[in-house]
């Protein structure tokens, strides 16, 4: 069995995966969650322990290399149902409960979560690794299932029978107003849908799957333009610009902007003293 790399976007099912292998290959596949660790974690990516047939990574801080002749198994999800899930999480640890603080949550994942695809999803090195997509997953767990099985085992077919064994009784889990709650053996179920959300609202989910910029993107233009940073909470409409061109342009066109460019000294624009 080869050893393989695992780097996902949080909430994209990895968990899931990992049961579904586990279940699939045996006692014999050997997994490092490595934020958790395993009993002498070398906590380094790659993984050095010649028996550790997959590890985890979530790249946060985007310095995990991609090496060549290496097999990564990369796993991600669409943004508003990760963001969701995510924030579950979030209020679990303490996080506030409200709409305004899933707003800024939200904005503040969209960062790193476009980041993340840039470097493993969208990038030439992501078309040669294997790239699983959850709801790929939740909607054929087999056919996905046997994927990656083939990544692990290139050598000899998969087995249609263990695979979908492992289907129907894989443990899975329900991530709802900070809670988890296991369910086992109930095999790869759908997820819940994104409207039963508390906080979903259809205007603010409009924004928030049309967001293209980063927040560190719309703080420059806004400084470089109006010569402040935009309000925290209309910094995801911002975010939702279909461009840093279009941003700026349509600074350009605020009442505001006018107003400063009409206050601005004559002199600044000839060089005068």
């Amino acid at each position: 069995m080869e050893r393989v790399i695992g780097v996902s976007w949080p909430r994209s099912g990895h968990h899931l995966l990992v049961r579904l292998l586990t279940l699939y290959f045996g006692e014999g596949f050997l997994y490092c969650d490595f934020y958790g660790g395993i009993e002498n974690c070398c906590k380094k990516t790659p993984c050095k322990r010649r028996d550790v047939h997959l590890s985890k990574s979530h790249d946060f801080d985007l310095g995990m290399p991609q090496i060549a002749r290496r097999k990564y198994l990369i796993q991600y999800r669409d943004f508003i149902p990760s963001v969701v899930s995510n924030f579950e999480l979030h209020v679990r640890n303490g996080g506030a409960d409200t709409l305004e603080n899933f707003r800024v949550f939200a904005g503040t994942q969209f960062d790193s979560y476009r980041a993340f695809s840039e470097k493993w999803v969208q990038s030439d090195f992501a078309a040669r690794q294997l790239v699983i997509e959850y709801d790929t997953l939740q909607s054929d767990p087999a056919t996905t299932l046997a994927r990656a099985v083939g990544w692990f085992q290139p050598d000899r077919d998969p087995d249609a029978a263990r695979i979908d064994q492992a289907v129907a009784r894989v443990d899975g889990e329900r991530v709802e107003r900070g809670r988890v709650t296991p369910l086992k053996g109930a095999g790869v179920h759908s997820a819940r849908r994104i409207e039963d959300f508390r906080h979903y609202r259809p205007a603010l989910f409009a924004t928030l799957a049309a967001m293209r910029l980063t927040r560190p993107e719309v703080k420059a233009v806004f400084r470089e333009e109006l010569g402040r940073d935009p309000s925290p909470e209309n910094l995801v409409n911002f975010q939702a610009s279909a461009s840093i061109d279009t941003l700026r342009r349509d600074l350009r066109a605020s009442q505001e902007y006018i107003d400063r460019q009409g206050a601005r000294d004559p002199d600044d624009d000839k060089g005068g003293t």
